[in-house]
């Protein structure tokens, strides 16, 4: 009921707006007294039921429930009073005008709510219903004949049940949305879950073949560097197997951090100089300097482990012969990032994008699922990209991925910003 009332922020400010300026034009219009009570009147039940909505220590849920939709009924019963005394009592043609753009006001209100909920399309129908029979019945005394009568009557009624039917019917749809975003989330979880199950199944199967295989190999082998030869790709496939529990760590956030104020440009570098080290010869790496002293809270070691990750990820993106650009900036909102970060602005962000071929924007939103790949299913997965995401989530940021403008793929790692009294440097 709340998310119904008041989860428009803009449409909420907008409707109070023209109330006030409703009970400011009346005042003017007509009796001042009357207008203001009638404005004060709304004002205390609108505030009454926001506290209702909002509070929680006022009693169980449901009873403020109750009370809220009991206080929300009056609301509207206040509200509809003035404008239908202003078409009744034919004061002019100017406040007959204010009375009836009230009362339709009214129900384009409470036909347009983006959110409908079933207690307050129940009040909505009741109140209009309501407010039908009170126009039928001031407007009773002038009508001369039978015709006219039967006229206004179906008129009404039928604006009453196009509208009674208008609530019905968009409760329903929301109904029906609502549900069928429930089972799209379940479906997705579980995929998801499978993904996940049958990726880590994978890697520990290969893993554990491998080792098997050569246990089994180095038993019946007579020759020392045979021998010797087994237990090495026994130890690099345990070598593996413990990378994989460390990248499930990873992406579950739950890896030990050890966070420190690092200021930005000496980490960039540090970070240039150690992807030259890691990819291969024809991959270039260009540090672009901050423009500003920068800041940020993290734990450099960890975030060395993710960058790696993601230049090797480029490098077999772009075939192993492309450019990797590496930046900082400091940005004080994060636009759409979902999950939010759970550190406030205003942010340190480490831009790294490379020009490969980028990725579909169906992929996109995919990519830091955990053994979610774009390569052919016989190729294999990763954790990469999912332990990139667990680890800046655990750090307070958030990850954002998006196509670079000439292409590639751009990765936004946002990190809370701090003071530079307390700066470590980076030590690499």
């Amino acid at each position: 009921m709340r998310r119904a009332e008041y989860g428009a922020c803009g449409e909420t400010i907008v409707r109070y707006v023209f109330m006030v300026a409703f009970v400011v034009v009346l005042s003017l219009g007509m009796n001042s007294r009357l207008a203001l009570g009638w404005g004060a009147l709304n004002a205390l039940l609108e505030v009454g039921m926001a506290v209702l909505l909002i509070r929680k220590e006022f009693g169980a849920p449901l009873l403020r429930y109750a009370a809220a939709l009991t206080v929300y009924g009056l609301s509207e019963i206040c509200f509809m009073s003035l404008p239908l005394y202003l078409v009744v009592a034919d004061f002019s043609p100017d406040l007959t005008f204010a009375g009836a753009v009230g009362l339709v006001g009214l129900a384009l209100y409470t036909l347009q709510r983006p959110h409908r909920e079933l207690g307050l399309v129940i009040v909505d129908c009741c109140t209009v219903t309501a407010l039908t029979f009170a126009v039928i019945l001031t407007l009773r005394p002038r009508l001369d004949n039978a015709l006219e009568i039967a006229t206004v009557g179906v008129v009404a009624l039928a604006v009453l049940g196009y509208y009674v039917s208008a609530q019905v019917s968009g409760w329903k749809l929301q109904t029906e949305l609502r549900t069928a975003r429930r089972r799209a989330a379940s479906a997705q979880q579980a995929r998801t879950l499978g993904q996940f199950v049958g990726g880590v199944a994978h890697e520990f199967n290969n893993d554990l073949t491998v080792i098997l295989g050569n246990l089994d190999l180095f038993e019946t082998l007579e020759d020392p560097a045979d021998r010797a030869a087994a237990i090495h790709e026994s130890r690099t496939a345990a070598a593996r197997a413990a990378l994989t529990v460390q990248h499930l760590m990873a992406a579950s956030g739950r890896i030990r951090l050890s966070p420190a104020n690092v200021p930005m440009e000496g980490l960039l570098f540090d970070l240039g100089e150690a992807l030259t080290d890691t990819l291969k010869p024809d991959m270039t790496v260009e540090v672009m300097p901050p423009d500003e002293s920068l800041v940020a809270r993290i734990d450099s070691a960890a975030l060395r482990s993710c960058v790696i990750q993601l230049g090797l990820n480029a490098q077999e993106a772009t075939g192993g012969t492309g450019h990797i650009r590496i930046r900082t900036e400091r940005r004080a909102t994060i636009g759409e990032l979902d999950p939010t970060p759970d550190a406030p602005p205003p942010y340190v962000v480490l831009i790294i994008e490379d020009d490969g071929p980028g990725v579909s924007d169906d992929a996109l939103p995919l990519l830091a699922e955990p053994f979610y790949s774009t390569k052919p299913p016989n190729e294999g997965r990763g954790l990469g990209l999912s332990a990139v995401a667990g680890f800046i989530r655990q750090s307070g940021g958030g990850l954002k991925l998006e196509n670079a403008p000439g292409g590639g793929l751009r990765v936004i790692l946002y990190f809370p910003e701090t003071g530079g009294e307390d700066a470590a440097t980076t030590g690499a």
